[in-house]
């Protein structure tokens, strides 16, 4: 690998992914005194003034691989839903200069990155990144979300790719990472696009091409019926988390000329989220089998959930 960048340069992008603790200890190593009571972005501004061209390399030696690991870990952990983000929404913004942008969503925050790689930028592509890591070109997990994305859209060969190490199991990690990408067609005219990343080798892979969607449980059985509340700032709500068995389900359509039997998946277990209002109009109870309309979310508690019920039908 032969990178473009200069170690300092490298650092600056390398740096924002660790914390102040992990700053100071890199001080303490380096024998670097003074730094005490600066905050993390003059932290790193001064572990780089204070360090030789041989320290800096160093530096990279020992850190580049452990931040860059963590990063793609994280990025792995958005996509397959695991993480405290999830991928809401993926947009090519301007295909001839392979421009992407990603809205990642959290449980009360958002998070928007670009990136373009082109032949003519790949040494260092243009991004940007609304999180503090990748706010001045740092490796972010997003970065690497877009990373993937990017890759798998065949918008650079990764032989060319000199920026940055990758781990030596990348590619295989990578494999089975599919990009879906569907249309919406209205009176002969596509009204919404939309494109995911799916890894094949997740066992959430079928419920993750549904994510953020509009779907319909077909049928699904209730094997668990738990009253909770939850506490949100003072205000407390009663709702029912319910487990359903054999559920079919599939995307929701809105006229009956659109349903397609191709487009159902089976699925074994699946968690739904209702009001306490909706229970007690339904009085639903174990053993019940019942179809609904809702929204297939990520849940930071519950995990995968289908929320947003308006109505439950029992069969």
């Amino acid at each position: 690998m032969n990178r473009k960048i200069d170690d300092r340069t490298y650092l600056k992008y390398l740096l924002p992914s660790l914390n102040v603790k992990d700053l100071k200890q890199i001080c303490r190593e380096f024998e670097i005194k003074g730094y005490s009571k600066l905050k993390k972005d003059d932290l790193i501004d001064f572990i780089l003034d204070s360090q030789s061209e041989e320290e800096m390399k160093e530096l990279v030696n020992q850190k580049e691989n452990l931040i860059i690991e963590e990063g793609i870990k994280l990025a792995l952990d958005k996509i397959n839903g695991k993480d405290r983000e999830n991928v809401a929404d993926i947009e090519i913004k301007n295909l001839d200069l392979n421009e992407i942008e990603i809205r990642f969503k959290g449980f009360n925050w958002e998070t928007t990155t670009f990136l373009s790689i082109t032949k003519n930028n790949i040494d260092n592509p243009d991004r940007d990144c609304d999180c503090n890591i990748g706010a001045n070109m740092g490796f972010c997990s997003h970065f690497w979300v877009c990373f993937i994305l990017s890759l798998k859209k065949g918008f650079f060969d990764i032989k060319f790719w000199t920026l940055t190490k990758l781990p030596n199991n990348f590619e295989e990690s990578i494999k089975l990472i599919k990009v879906e990408e569907n249309s919406t067609e209205e009176n002969g005219e596509i009204t919404d696009k939309s494109i995911k990343l799916i890894d094949e080798s997740s066992a959430d892979s079928i419920l993750m091409r549904f994510i953020n969607e509009s779907i319909t449980i077909y049928e699904g059985e209730i094997t668990e019926l738990d009253e909770k509340q939850s506490d949100f700032q003072g205000n407390i709500t009663i709702y029912y988390l319910i487990n359903l068995k054999n559920v079919r389900l599939g995307p929701r359509v809105k006229k009956k000329s659109d349903f397609k039997e191709d487009d159902l998946v089976n699925v074994n277990e699946l968690k739904i989220r209702i009001s306490e209002n909706l229970q007690m109009e339904q009085d639903l109870s174990l053993g019940d089998k019942i179809s609904l309309n809702g929204k297939l979310n990520r849940d930071n508690f519950a995990g995968i959930v289908i929320k947003n019920i308006r109505k439950v039908r029992k069969i």
